[in-house]
């Protein structure tokens, strides 16, 4: 690993750090072992000084909306939006009480399921993003019928920073970024060989995870992944798929 390798954006290490500290006291998820076998399959690459999963050159991905919305034509797809649990920490629930005079309206105007909630309709179920009607509290579906995102939609029309609203676990989806301690980072994917590790599908459930004809995760996901680590890192990603 490089002396100096890349460090996720302050975001994600302030919310890697909350975590780790808010975490319960039953053992998480073993990304040590996980990490070593992956290293003896010669499937985790050092890119930019990152442990970076090939999982993650190899996947492909894009939002398929229209796929994901309940209804009779789901079938047995699953959705982030609805079957992934999110659980807000404690600075992204500050970020969007911040915001209340703009979401307040432009939300429970234009969403029923949010109804007596009262203006801190964040808080209402606690820490996790409720899912009344068997999606998130902060999901819409649109005139099409595709599951689309009101949080992502505010900050779009208002110019601010996206995870000034959306939470990091739905922005980054399906990535995974893993504190590994020691100046260590592991990003990888929900993957056959992650999901279990962090309580999802697998990945075969999510029509946006399997459709060889989508693009790959580094292409769809381009600007994310420079958010995430810095100008030019979907372009390492790419070199090595």
């Amino acid at each position: 690993m490089r002396a100096n390798p890349r460090k996720p954006n302050p975001v994600v290490t302030r919310w890697l750090r909350a975590e780790c500290e808010g975490g319960d006291e039953q053992a998480g998820p073993d990304w040590e072992t996980w990490l070593l076998r992956r290293m003896n399959a010669g499937a985790i690459l050092d890119i930019d000084g990152l442990f970076v999963d090939r999982a993650v050159v190899e996947q492909r991905f894009a939002c398929v909306p229209e796929r994901c919305a309940p209804g009779p034509g789901r079938g047995r797809w699953r959705s982030c939006c609805a079957d992934a649990e999110v659980t807000l920490s404690p600075a992204e629930l500050r970020r969007l009480r911040r915001h209340q005079r703009v979401l307040a309206p432009a939300l429970i105007g234009r969403e029923p399921r949010l109804a007596g909630c009262g203006s801190d309709f964040w808080r209402a179920h606690g820490p996790s993003i409720a899912r009344p009607g068997g999606r998130c509290a902060f999901s819409q579906l649109d005139s099409k019928g595709r599951i689309r995102c009101h949080l992502h939609a505010v900050a779009r029309g208002r110019r601010l920073e996206q995870s000034e609203l959306q939470p990091l676990s739905c922005r980054l989806f399906p990535l995974i970024v893993v504190d590994l301690g020691a100046g260590r980072t592991l990003l990888t994917v929900v993957a056959k060989s992650t999901f279990r590790l962090v309580a999802t599908w697998p990945p075969g459930r999510f029509p946006c995870l399997n459709d060889d004809a989508l693009p790959p995760l580094h292409v769809s996901m381009r600007r994310d992944l420079d958010w995430l680590f810095g100008a030019g890192f979907a372009r390492a990603l790419a070199a090595r798929g």
